[in-house]
Order: structure tokens, then sequence, then C-alpha cells
């Protein structure tokens, strides 16, 4: 209770020390949002909206304030956004039957060469006898999941003192499939189990297989009933993102676009429209017309099946965006974008009276942010404020002008000017001189 007096009175000093008309200003800021604190705490987590993000204007959010009811500024801390909670799924498993011996052949020979590595392969024989179908493994229809794929726990039933090899395979065809994992389960007693099977593995319209075998004879039969999947969000479609639209004449090879803001983009995703159906893109980025271009990723834009994917960027404070279709390929028409940002979130001290306003969008505003462990002890406890919705949901993008004189051919002229006024002073100087010592 000490320390919380302490902060309150060190903030309401912070705050009394704003003066009016400047970054302590909330009508200066671009964008402004309505807060809803959550109730009995003073201070509060607030993960931060793409409106926001797409406002400000410094990389590392400098200008970015919460105002209370009396236009105030509190006291702000950076802070790590809060971990986006797991999902859990539960899956139906779906038999897959196959003949006993299906994998058995007779007459199989294969050649190497000197160096280890298979030249031919014949099959001479026959496949065994089919006999009675026997469950070869079971399906999990993920097509629904997408997101980064955590842990498969298995509701089964397994031999018991045997040792029990799970292969974890993912496709989205049914056709090609790609392992995920592998792993030995062991039940020391009879009866159904539980198999937690750790993956680490992205997914996105997938299908699951899992098959089993075991080292020696298993002597009592593996029954997979279902699944509980684990997954975490991740990829452009979970960033914070806006939509964002490019000018009618933004077509062709090449796009290039001007950003409003500061904040580091994460994602971008491309659609086309017109007649464009795939188009193999790169994103490229700079600060400003000085800088030379610098890839920040590569991808594909598509229609295919209605969706397209966010190429995930290399996150660079860049200004200046650069859509390269890769040739022969062009857009036909301006494609519609959707921008994604890593989440940010900030801790701010309630210490005023509510309502509460977020606000960015601020050039030059001076950093505000004081130390996290100023405002409290444990971020894990911290309470997590709401913000309302942003009116305006679609960004406008410019294209860059080029029309103008560029900053370091200004810097240049003006070096070039003061320079030529140095010289004609000097030259003043000396002919001043000059004039004094003829007439003495």
């Amino acid at each position: 209770m000490i320390r919380l007096a302490w902060r309150l009175l060190a903030a309401g000093a912070l705050i009394a020390a704003a003066p009016a008309g400047s970054d302590g200003d909330a009508a200066s800021y671009a964008v402004r949002l309505a807060v809803q604190p959550a109730a009995g705490a003073k201070a509060q987590r607030i993960a931060l909206p793409a409106a926001i993000l797409a406002a400000a204007q410094s990389p590392d959010l400098a200008d970015l304030r919460v105002f209370d009811a009396r236009g105030r500024a509190m006291p702000i801390a950076r802070v790590a956004p809060a971990a986006a909670a797991p999902r859990r799924t539960s899956l139906t498993a779906l038999p897959i039957l196959g003949p006993a011996d299906a994998l058995k052949v007779t007459g199989v020979s294969l050649r190497l060469d000197s160096a280890g590595r298979a030249r031919v392969a014949t099959l001479d024989g026959t496949i065994a006898d089919r006999g009675d179908a026997v469950l070869l493994g079971v399906l999990f229809d993920a097509r629904a999941i997408t997101g980064g794929a955590q842990r498969l726990t298995l509701a089964a039933d397994l031999p018991a003192a045997q040792p029990v090899t799970f292969t974890v395979e993912a496709s989205r065809d049914l056709n090609s499939w790609r392992p995920l994992t592998q792993q030995v389960v062991y039940r020391p007693t009879q009866g159904p189990a539980t198999a937690a099977l750790a993956l680490d593995a992205p997914l996105a319209g997938d299908y699951l297989r899992v098959t089993w075998r075991g080292a020696a004879r298993l002597m009592s039969p593996v029954t997979v009933r279902r699944a509980l999947l684990v997954t975490r969000p991740v990829g452009g479609a979970d960033l914070p993102g806006i939509a964002a639209t490019v000018p009618r004449a933004a077509a062709g090879r090449t796009i290039d676009l001007e950003l409003p803001f500061a904040t580091p983009i994460a994602s971008l995703r491309v659609v086309p429209t017109g007649e464009d159906l795939v188009v193999p893109l790169r994103i490229l980025g700079r600060r400003d017309r000085e800088q030379p271009w610098t890839l920040l990723g590569t991808g594909t834009a598509t229609r295919a099946g209605g969706t397209t994917r966010a190429i995930a960027l290399r996150e660079a404070a860049v200004r200046q965006v650069r859509i390269d279709a890769v040739p022969p390929a062009s857009f036909t028409a301006p494609p519609a974008l959707r921008i994604g940002f890593a989440p940010r979130a900030i801790v701010f001290l309630a210490a005023g009276p509510a309502p509460f306003t977020l606000a960015a969008g601020r050039v030059g505003a001076a950093d505000s942010y004081l130390p996290l462990d100023s405002l409290t002890d444990d971020t894990a406890a911290l309470p997590t404020a709401g913000v309302a919705a942003a009116p305006t949901a679609v960004l406008a993008l410019d294209a860059i002008d080029v029309r103008g004189p560029s900053r370091r051919m200004l810097l240049l002229w003006a070096l070039l000017l003061a320079a030529t006024a140095a010289l004609g002073a000097m030259a003043w100087r000396l002919w001043r001189s000059s004039n004094t010592t003829v007439g003495t």
C-alpha cells in the first residue's frame, strides 16, 4: 500500500508537469479511442489495436498516450504482450483399414553404386496374401484448424507393459504426407489411457494421420477413439491488422506505396483483383527515397479457393513499401491489402478519473514511458482494459511522390548555397582589405 501511494504521488507530479498545448494535449493526436478499464486495479494492460499501430509516427510508439477525463496524460510503461490463449479442439478418430500384410512383399532387389546410392530397384515377386482387414491407423479431420500445433493427446486403449511407437503425419490431399513427430508411449497397466504427443508444426487445412507399431508383437490391439489438439495462434491471420486500399492507378509490375505510419509491419496480405489469379511477388521496403530498397519477404498473391495467405515480413522501420511482381507476372488491377502488425501492449496507471482515452499519431512527440517496475510488480496479474473499436477500418495508402526534390537534394543545395555565401563573404573581406591598404 505504501509503495502504491508513492506511485500515485509520483504519477500526480508527472501529470501536473505536462504543459498544455504540447504532447499532453489529447486533441493533437490523430487517433483517439475510448478505454474501458477493468475494475479493482490501478495498473492495467492495454493490447494495442491495429488502428493505434497504424497511426503511430514513431517506430517505438513514442507518440502514444493515455489521457483521463480531465485531459491529463497517465503514466505508461512498455510491456510484453500477453500470450494468446491456446485453442483446444476435440477430434473424432476415423479408422484407416487395410489388409494385414499390405506392406509385405517378396522378391525385392536393390542395386547400389559405389557411393551407396540406389540406382536400380526391381520387384520380382508379388504382394503376400491380403488376409483380413485390420486397423492400420486413424485419421483426424483438422482442416478447419489454423495455427501452430503444440500437442495431440490421444484417448486410446494400449497394451500393458509394451512400448508403442506413435507416428503423426499431416497432409492436405491425403496423398503426400509430411512427418510431424514420432514418440514412444509406455503404459504399465492394461486399459484406457491418454498419450500426449508433443508437436511443433504449423497447420492450415490439414488432415492428421496417426499410426503405431511395437518393437515386438503387441499382446493386445491399440484402439484410438478421439484426440484433443492444442494449437496456438500464428501467422498473419492472427496478427492485429488493418485493411488498406491502393490508388486506382496502382498496377503493372511494381506498386510503390507510402505508409502513413512508422510502426514496423509484420505481414502483408495481397489479394489480387480483376483478372489476376496467381501473382508471385516480393515485398521490399525503405525509410525514404534516399535509401535503397531492402527485401522484406516473398510469397504469392492468389485467389485460388477464395483466400490468400499473408506474407510474413522481416520487421523493419520503413515508411515506403514496394510490391514487386516476379516477371513475367504483373498486376492488371489494383490489389487489396491487409497490413499485419506484431502484437504490442502497454501498461498504464489509472491515476485520474474515467473515462480514459488511448491516443496516438503525433509527429515529434517525446518518449514518456516509465520503467515497468515503477507501475507494477506483478505483470502476470495485470487486468486487461478494453479499447473501443476504431470508427474507420480501411487505410488509404498513397503512391510515393517522386515529383518534388528529395531531402538529400535539398541538403546539397543548402550546402552549396552556404559555401557560395561563405566564399562571397571571404571575397568581400579581401576586397575591403585591399582597398584599405591602397588608401593608406
